[in-house]
């Protein structure tokens, strides 16, 4: 694609559930050479597309074809958040807002402290 061909980016990137590499490694490779080579089993489901997260070099593509003022809405695991912004910044974005998405799961049950106590004590 030719530079500055798109208007915006919406992408639900690999969440990187792998097992976390060493993050002063990652940081070193990041600056020197925009990519750390990723050992180990796969993400998800021991996917190996979601090892870990969309690198610098990577998103420096997607920094590349936007044109400028476009955003980038970019999702990603509440456990590797910090991450992705990470791999953002070292591409060249600039962090502006964060959205996040909220949720629960299961559903609340109510506990009666004292009989929990009691039966804790045998009572």
């Amino acid at each position: 694609m030719p530079d500055d061909c798109v208007d915006s980016c919406v992408s639900d990137v690999p969440y990187g559930m792998g097992k976390e590499p060493n993050i002063v490694e990652v940081m070193k490779d990041w600056i020197e050479k925009g990519y750390h080579e990723v050992r180990g089993k796969g993400g998800f489901m021991n996917k190996e597309w979601d090892k870990f997260i969309p690198q610098p070099i990577e998103f420096k593509e997607v920094y590349r074809v936007l044109k400028p003022g476009a955003y980038a809405l970019i999702a990603c695991g509440t456990r590797t958040q910090d991450w992705m912004g990470a791999s953002l910044r070292f591409a060249g974005f600039e962090i502006r807002d964060v959205i996040t998405w909220h949720y629960g799961s299961g559903f609340p049950k109510s506990l009666d402290i004292s009989k929990a106590i009691d039966k804790q004590n045998g009572s």
